[in-house]
């Protein structure tokens, strides 16, 4: 048997790796420190080594004809079991009480709601039937995609047998690969310039049906059941891992990091200085209704994954909240302001109250009541210094460390409640000491909320809403 010997660039590879996981905090998720890594290094733009990049191409279509290859295995598969399951719905056993049992408490195991198979093939009819939608190259890979799950998940649920292990990984990766097709659709919207079309919000609430069928379909199958306490959270499967983070790569960072560019193209247009013979279409109600959507079904049943699935998401929308900020000593004084910054100020405050909405969306209390604290979990570090540095940034300072985060966000509150008796003389007419050329009160409120909300979330803050 031949022993595999890894390259001089594999080893580099490996060595970067464990150095960089050397010095994970103890208490922090390695999503979250992941997505921390990749703030603090952001990718380079990638070079071949090659003059003519043949090699890349070459991989490239490698990886797609692997990929063709695996969807029509998978898809095989699929149709063995739907026949199985088929053939034994119409030929039941003399003895059908037992599986009638089965049935009923399977259907007791799905906690979350799937809409009907009739419900589906109007939804994916209703989106051939948009206008400029079949003109994607990526149209049918998400109807063929979308087709296959479906086609999936009746049969197992049709099924009066347990699922297999073989089952479950099929069906992993079909969600995949269905996740997948519908962020091909989705990326293009977000990133369009052109928003005077209004099939593109009917196509988001469109894929927000199907991202939400997607998850609650899916996910109870993946969920391995607690084998002592069945009050207990399901533990967390390699599979469902990979629907996650499928989910958080391809669904949840592309929606956070676009409601800035969605603000300033929409308010660009509808505030020019000229009118618009079209008014633009603004997208991003939909955007945050799709991230609802997708995220909502995640966190309504107990599980395991969820106090690191929310750090992860948080801390991304934290991220984009930073940048909204801008620069210290680059926005005018506001006699100064010109028609642009005008906009921009406008562009940061809508961007404000989405980020805001998502995180309340991200921070929403758990399945029961429970909170983090309750769950075992402690206050992510890096949540608590990213909102130490958001509340610094609206005071208009920069300086000091994430150790005081805690005592700051306590003061903050403690001179909401109180009177307070802020020196306010270098600030422009501004309350609580805020930096009036970066936030407004009414930001700034927002903000606190989402700090409320998170230290009730983690049990840090006692008493109801």
């Amino acid at each position: 048997m031949s022993s595999y010997t890894a390259s001089d660039a594999d080893r580099l590879r490996i060595a970067i790796a464990l150095t960089a996981l050397k010095f994970k905090p103890a208490d922090q998720s390695c999503a979250a420190y992941v997505v921390q890594l990749r703030s603090f290094f952001p990718p380079s733009e990638p070079d071949a080594p090659t003059s003519d990049g043949s090699w890349k191409g070459h991989a490239l279509a490698l990886e797609k004809d692997l990929a063709d290859l695996k969807a029509k295995y998978d898809a095989e598969q699929i149709k063995v079991i739907s026949a199985a399951s088929k053939n034994a719905s119409d030929s039941p056993a003399s003895g059908s009480q037992p599986p009638k049992r089965k049935i009923k408490k399977k259907s007791i195991d799905k906690t979350l709601d799937a809409p009907a198979r009739a419900d589906l093939e109007t939804v994916l009819e209703d989106l051939e039937g948009l206008s400029d939608f079949a003109a994607l190259p990526t149209s049918d890979s998400l109807f063929s995609s979308v087709s296959a799950f479906q086609q999936l998940t009746s049969a197992l649920a049709s099924s009066s047998n347990a699922t297999t292990a073989a089952q479950r990984s099929l069906l992993s990766s079909t969600t995949i690969r269905a996740l997948n097709a519908l962020a091909n659709i989705l990326q293009p919207i977000l990133c369009s310039s052109n928003l005077t079309v209004p099939s593109q919000a009917a196509t988001l609430q469109t894929l927000a049906l199907l991202v939400h069928h997607l998850v609650t379909s899916s996910v109870p199958y993946l969920l391995r059941k607690p084998k002592k306490n069945a009050a207990q959270p399901a533990p967390v499967s390699s599979l469902l891992n990979k629907v996650l983070d499928t989910l958080i790569t391809r669904i949840f960072h592309p929606i956070l990091e676009s409601f800035t560019p969605l603000s300033q193209r929409y308010l660009k247009c509808l505030l020019a200085p000229r009118s618009p013979k079209v008014l633009p279409t603004d997208l991003r109600r939909d955007v945050l209704h799709l991230f609802q959507s997708a995220f909502a079904p995640l966190v309504s049943a107990p599980s395991s994954y969820d106090v690191n699935l929310r750090g992860t998401i948080a801390l991304v929308a934290l991220r984009e909240l930073e940048n909204v900020f801008p620069p210290p000593g680059t926005v005018s004084v506001r006699h100064d302001w010109t028609h642009d910054n005008r906009v921009r100020a406008l562009v940061r405050k809508d961007a404000f109250w989405y980020q805001c909405t998502a995180l309340h969306v991200v921070f929403a209390p758990s399945a029961g009541g429970a909170t983090a604290r309750a769950d075992g979990a402690v206050s992510e570090p890096g949540i608590v210094d990213a909102l130490s540095r958001i509340l610094r940034r609206c005071r208009g300072s920069s300086s000091g460390s994430g150790d005081g985060a805690t005592a700051a966000c306590n003061a903050e509150a403690e001179a909401r409640d109180g009177d307070s008796d802020v020196d306010v003389s270098d600030q422009i007419e501004t309350p609580h000491g805020l930096d009036s050329e970066a936030i407004d009160e009414v930001s700034y409120g927002m903000i606190l909320g989402v700090m409320e909300r998170y230290w009730r979330w983690t049990g840090d803050v006692q008493g109801s809403i």
